[in-house]
């Protein structure tokens, strides 16, 4: 009996703690109650005696978030210690364990793991003996130290082409005042119809707006996609060629004048194949001539070759097979080009047919055909046969055109986008389990064939009546 107002004075104070706590969390640590012996829980850091959820978690400040009344990631007993995904929410982890847990583990490993926020600079830093992301304050724009929070400094310049060489032709850009991405109002656009900086003419132009080679400013172009200057003709002569001086030349797809069609190559070409063949490096940036027939081969563990091109008329067999890899290919309108790239660890990545060029690519057994490019009006087959095989890119099949593509056994041509245009036929072929389909759409007028037993169509988006097969 003599423990009764004991116990009674125990649950008067616990009930009010209870109340204080609500009001201020750890209200009620004591030297009593700061650790539970039985289980290891730090109890007056919110951890439960039995590994349970840490009650002072919740997004961290750090992040923008709020510093209590969320979950927290750790517990000082039989818990994992809680690390922050990169600009996601973190929460305080638990200390190291007093018994059985994990230690606590780093946040970040670099500056670039941690999310930026608006007025704020977070860097990767030691915080409580683990690395995290700790917020340095706002930026200082414009100090002349670029900090991981910024993209640039005020008076940078960066050439266009370098930031994106598929978006820009050419020009300059330049960082914003607020040195956290760069200004591209300067750079140009190849087929806006309009020459920039760093072209030398522009598809579609009919007003340059500057003086070209030979010619005058603000001249009309004689030719659609010529680009011309001064006269509306831009000569081989103008390019100072001797051969067929007269020849008008068009602008390429690259806003550069096609000088291919005055002596076979481009101008300046330092490797012009004349009907020859080439092996493995001294295939990079060479030129089929021409009218000719060529073999760039690049076939074999540990050759690579890249930037080769089949010129107008030509006809070139590209040969990476065997773990070769080629890169850049370049068919040019007119030109028939094959492009052997089957077996394991074989690649002819970032390959550009242009229209009016017809490519076949071989890639099964494994081989990749990543990242081609078959412009509208180039008339393109893939075989992308076996598992392991894969095709990616966008290719165009143009009216009165036919286009195949074999996805058979396996391979996945799950990321190569195909358009079937008004009056072209497709064939798709993805028979087998886990075999794979192009991403198809398939436009009004035109056929487009699937067989895809026991493997996946991916889905094809057809227009009324365009889509047979199953």
């Amino acid at each position: 009996m003599a423990r009764r107002p004991r116990l009674i004075a125990s649950f008067v104070t616990s009930t009010l703690c209870l109340l204080v706590g609500s009001l201020l969390p750890g209200g009620c640590a004591t030297e009593d109650n700061a650790i539970d012996s039985s289980s290891g829980a730090s109890t007056s850091h919110g951890g439960s005696s039995s590994g349970g959820k840490s009650g002072n978690g919740g997004k961290s400040s750090s992040f923008g978030g709020s510093a209590s009344g969320g979950n927290g990631a750790g517990t000082d007993s039989g818990g994992k210690a809680g690390s922050a995904p990169k600009g996601g929410d973190t929460s305080t982890a638990g200390s190291s364990p007093a018994s059985g847990g994990e230690a606590a583990t780093d946040k970040c490993q670099q500056d670039s793991d941690c999310m930026q926020v608006k007025d704020s600079c977070f860097v990767c830093a030691l915080s409580g003996g683990v690395k995290d992301c700790v917020d340095q304050g706002p930026p200082q724009c414009d100090n002349g130290k670029l900090e991981p929070c910024e993209v640039c400094e005020v008076g940078d310049v960066e050439d266009c082409t370098a930031l994106d060489a598929t978006a820009f032709s050419g020009g300059q850009a330049s960082c914003k005042a607020t040195c956290d991405g760069w200004d591209t109002s300067g750079c140009s656009v190849c087929g806006n119809g309009k020459r920039e900086a760093g072209e030398e003419c522009d598809t579609g132009s009919t007003d340059l707006g500057v003086g070209g080679e030979g010619g005058a400013a603000n001249g009309p172009s004689a030719v659609a996609g010529a680009g011309g200057v001064g006269s509306g003709e831009h000569t081989c002569a103008d390019e100072q060629i001797a051969d067929n001086p007269s020849t008008v030349l068009s602008c390429t797809e690259e806003c550069r004048w096609d000088t291919t069609v005055c002596s076979g190559c481009s101008k300046g070409s330092a490797n012009c194949l004349d009907g020859e063949d080439c092996s493995a490096t001294a295939c990079s940036g060479a030129e089929c001539k021409l009218g000719t027939s060529c073999q760039i081969d690049c076939g074999g563990g540990g050759k690579s070759c890249s930037g080769a091109r089949c010129n107008h008329e030509a006809s070139c067999d590209f040969v990476c097979n065997l773990s070769g890899t080629c890169s850049g290919l370049v068919c040019d309108s007119g030109a028939t080009c094959t492009l052997d790239c089957s077996g394991g660890g074989s690649s002819c990545n970032g390959t550009l047919c242009k229209a009016g060029s017809s490519c076949s690519f071989d890639c099964h057994g494994s081989g990749s055909c990543r990242n081609v490019t078959c412009a509208p009006g180039a008339d393109c087959d893939f075989d992308c046969d076996d598992g392991g095989s894969v095709c990616s890119g966008t290719t165009t099949c143009g009216a009165g055109q036919t286009c195949n593509f074999s996805c058979n056994s396996s391979g996945n041509c799950s990321a190569l986008n195909v358009t079937c245009s008004a009056g072209s036929t497709c064939t798709f072929d993805c028979k087998g389990g886990g075999s794979i389909c192009p991403k198809a759409t398939c436009d009004a007028d035109s056929s487009c064939k699937f067989d895809c037993t026991g493997g996946n169509c991916n889905t094809p988006t057809c227009a009324n009546g365009a889509c047979t097969g199953n």
